[in-house]
């Protein structure tokens, strides 16, 4: 059987890249974070990162997140489409990305694929 790729967006692999995650949409003064994971890979469409806690698939959680070379601070509403328990994987499509904060991924994922 063939393996079909339903993603729309290319996904790129990132190091060195942290996103906190807040364990729901509301953003306060001071939130709670709930944890600091580490990116795997990021799309247009949403990331993978890896957590100690675990989301349930349609859970919506709240990311803050700086891409590399830039000073920017990303923050959206994400919707956990996958949870990998064994794996520590969770696997989120943002929901209300900015159009700058989404022409910068666009941008950081473009300059990784010419680079590759």
């Amino acid at each position: 059987m063939d393996f079909v790729e339903r993603r729309r967006a290319p996904r790129i692999h990132i190091d060195y890249v942290t996103v906190e995650v807040y364990p729901s949409q509301e953003y306060a003064a001071s939130p709670e974070i709930s944890e600091i994971c580490s990116v795997i890979d990021l799309s247009e469409a949403g990331m993978r990162f890896k957590a100690d806690n675990l989301y349930k698939p349609g859970q919506i959680i709240r990311l803050t997140f700086v891409l590399p070379d830039s000073i920017v601070v990303i923050r959206s509403n994400a919707t956990v489409i996958h949870s990998d328990s064994r794996l520590h994987e969770i696997g989120v499509q943002f929901k209300n990305l900015g159009i700058a904060e989404h022409k910068l991924i666009q941008h950081v994922i473009e300059r990784n694929l010419c680079n590759t």
